[in-house]
């Protein structure tokens, strides 16, 4: 009768915490030609035409390597998700193989061209995070391909300080404990000072009296309120975007042609195209000043 009456309790304490998340889609397990993944498709997503939408891509630790879809939903993003916490984005969370890293070898680009072409996805709006294993490698993956990216968020991670002169201009919010004894806080820190150093101005959240295990940032939705406020200017929306054309709608490929012909043809633009001795300011670069959003403010938290 009391194993009864506790698995009653257990049971309704279980109904509770879900149903304070609400309803919410189920992660779909997907393959892929480089690493497989879940999928997370916000509400809305099914039933909406011709939008694109936000992408948040998620990289976990090493506890999670291996060959097991569900491993993943241990903790990060994939925990809360699969207990009905609602993201207003698509969240991807590849899984890195066991004799592997997130920083080993090309497979992100290959990675991101699926994700592009399989979902209707917001190329201005794509942001990294990561934990532990992770969260070196939003750094790192950051500081290679840094025109991806809306905005980074690694957890109790880390890089080199040089990594920071590439990544200085991507919006970023760094989360570490100061009693970590895995990965040290200092690994943030000199990151975060090197892009300081850059002229950045990360946040930095340094989390008080937390270790290691840090992931309940992931249930907090001003975490995901602050990364979807994050766009990439109108210029690398449509320019900077070399890496991949569309199978068949050529539709941003005639946008990013236009804006480089409406430029080079407009009075407006010969005024700001200065000629020097040894170079010429193109047209592209004159985009890129027109359109250069104000510096990110940023600043830290408690």
């Amino acid at each position: 009768m009391v194993g009864k009456m506790l698995t009653l309790i257990l049971g309704c304490i279980l109904l509770l915490e879900v149903n304070a998340f609400g309803a919410n889609p189920q992660q779909v397990k997907e393959k892929s030609k480089t690493y497989p993944y879940l999928a997370y498709l916000p509400n809305g997503y099914k039933e909406s035409i011709g939008k694109d939408w936000p992408v948040i891509i998620y990289l976990h630790g090493s506890s999670c390597k291996g060959n097991n879809l569900d491993r993943l939903k241990k903790y990060g993003p994939p925990f809360y998700l699969d207990r009905g916490m609602q993201v207003d984005a698509i969240v991807i969370s590849p899984q890195c193989p066991s004799n592997r890293n997130w920083v080993y070898g090309d497979w992100f680009e290959s990675f991101y061209k699926e994700i592009l072409e399989k979902y209707n996805v917001d190329p201005s709006r794509v942001y990294l995070t990561g934990m532990s294993l992770g969260g070196f490698g939003t750094w790192s993956l950051a500081s290679r391909y840094p025109q991806y990216f809306a905005a980074i968020m690694p957890l109790c991670g880390g890089g080199k300080p040089d990594m920071a002169e590439t990544i200085k201009d991507v919006p970023t919010w760094v989360f570490h404990g100061d009693k970590d004894r895995k990965v040290k806080l200092n690994r943030s820190t000199e990151m975060v000072e090197a892009m300081q150093e850059m002229g950045s101005r990360p946040k930095f959240s340094v989390l008080k009296g937390e270790g290691h295990d840090i992931h309940h940032v992931y249930s907090e939705q001003n975490v995901y309120e602050w990364l979807l406020a994050q766009h990439k200017n109108v210029y690398e929306r449509f320019v900077s975007m070399n890496f991949w054309i569309p199978k068949t709608d050529s539709i941003i490929t005639q946008k990013r042609n236009e804006l480089i012909k409406e430029v080079k043809q407009s009075n407006f633009a010969e005024k700001f195209v200065v000629k020097r001795p040894a170079q010429t300011v193109t047209a592209k670069t004159f985009l890129y000043n027109l359109f250069k959003p104000k510096p990110f403010e940023q600043s830290s938290l408690k």
